[in-house]
Order: C-alpha cells, then structure tokens, then sequence
C-alpha cells in the first residue's frame, strides 16, 4: 500500500498534507500489505478509503501535530487491531473534521461495542454537523452501515445481557 494510495483517503483541496500523513503511515506498515479501497462521496469528490491496514506497531505518532497527525489518526483507525482503532476514534472525536467524518462513521458499521460507546458518547443527543453532511452526501454508504450494525447486533448481541437499549 502506497503513499498514494493511502492519500487518495482524502480530498484534493488537502493533497499537500495527505501527502505527508500517507507518506508517515506508509512506512509503518507491514512489509506485505494490501487491501481493497471503498469509495464515499466528501465535499462533491470521491475519495478512497482502505478497508484494513496491517500497521507494524501501534506507534502513538507524538511527534506528529495538527491535522496531519489527526490524517495519520485516520489512517490509523483502519488498523487490523481494533485496540488501536478505538484510541484512533476517541483522537478524532476530540474536534472532528469533515475530512475524518467517513473514517467515524465506518468504524460505526464495524459495530465494536467499546467504540460505538465512546462515539455515542461524544454525540449524545446531537450528532456533529460534519457528520450529517457526510451522511446526507452518502445516504446509500449510511443505510449499507446501518444494515451492519443490524446483523452484527443480532449475531452477537440479541441474547446478551450487556445492552438492554
């Protein structure tokens, strides 16, 4: 998985810093690394975003600052280890951006209680408005995630215990 590749998760309009963050993450992937890409809709453009990267270490990226860093949280929230999406997400949640809305709400249709906590808990009774516009230019990708929580709700959950609601 190329630089290129990897920032082709962002729109154009921020190509010089999607440039730097893929490049950043690129490197610490593991040498054998592929995966497919699923494309949404982000301010008018269609942009590409893998479905698993296979990250070496869960390097924190300290040295990283600004929206950069929060690109590289991005990347990072399409880790195989779901440990390190859900410290991804609680990073993003923190001031999202329109350019991180698809990385939340695709790490809603993976339906990891833990994340989905900490997601509902940073909306509460609102939801952000970068995320209302990326689910009103992606109502087919919405409705797709929703189907997922749904049958990964009923699979592991319908007899649980651990969520009445």
């Amino acid at each position: 998985m190329s630089a290129d590749l990897l920032s082709e998760a962002f729109p154009e309009s921020l190509d010089t810093l999607a440039t730097e963050a893929a490049t950043y993450a690129s490197v610490q992937l593991q040498v054998s690394q592929w995966t497919e890409q699923f494309e949404v809709s982000l301010g008018g453009e269609t942009i590409r975003i893998p479905a698993r990267l296979r990250f070496r270490n869960n390097h924190a990226d300290e040295a990283l600052n600004g929206d950069i860093r929060l690109m590289v949280r991005c990347l990072r929230s399409r880790s195989s280890d779901g440990f390190e999406r859900q410290r991804t997400v609680r990073d993003l949640l923190r001031d999202i951006q329109p350019w991180a809305a698809p990385f939340i709400v695709a790490l809603i249709g993976e339906y990891l209680v833990e994340i989905l906590d900490d997601i509902a808990g940073v909306f509460g009774e609102s939801v952000p408005e970068p995320i209302i516009e990326f689910l009103r230019e992606n109502p087919a990708y919405w409705f797709l995630t929703k189907q997922r929580v749904s049958s990964y709700w009923n699979v592991y959950y319908r007899r649980s215990t651990r969520k009445k609601d």
